[in-house]
């Protein structure tokens, strides 16, 4: 007997969306630290992870996190950060007309992306830069 279950995507920018660069820190089974690169306008599409949070340190920049449930936009810059719990939809949106970074720290918790929607076009409206 095969087993059929599906295995859980741990490195979602290799076949579920691209951004200019993702750079794994550290890693473990249970937390992870990334550092992205996006584009002015890039974004990390919708989606949800069901057992670890998401925590956001922009170290150039600054981004803007979507969460669903309650709609909300937190832009945050360096020196500030922002926690999206486990289970809650999100997207991750560089708002600028420059290349930003930031570190994405994401556990306690196995690691799954649980792409929702459309990830090669999100739908989400862009939060005006001040």
């Amino acid at each position: 007997m095969t087993d059929t279950a599906k295995q859980p995507d741990i490195r979602p920018w290799d076949n579920q969306f691209e951004v200019e660069n993702v750079d794994v820190i550290a890693e473990t089974a249970e937390l992870r630290v990334i550092e992205l690169t996006l584009r002015p306008g890039e974004c990390v599409p919708w989606h949800a992870h069901p057992e670890n949070a998401d925590i956001f340190y922009p170290v150039q920049g600054a981004i803007d996190i979507h969460e669903k449930m309650p709609e909300t936009v937190t832009r945050i810059t360096v020196g500030e950060a922002h926690t999206v719990p486990a289970r809650r939809a999100h997207l991750v949106h560089n708002p600028t007309g420059e290349t930003i970074r930031f570190l994405n720290i994401q556990g306690p918790g196995a690691y799954d992306y649980l792409p929702i929607g459309d990830q090669s076009a999100p739908e989400f409206t862009p939060k005006p830069l001040d």
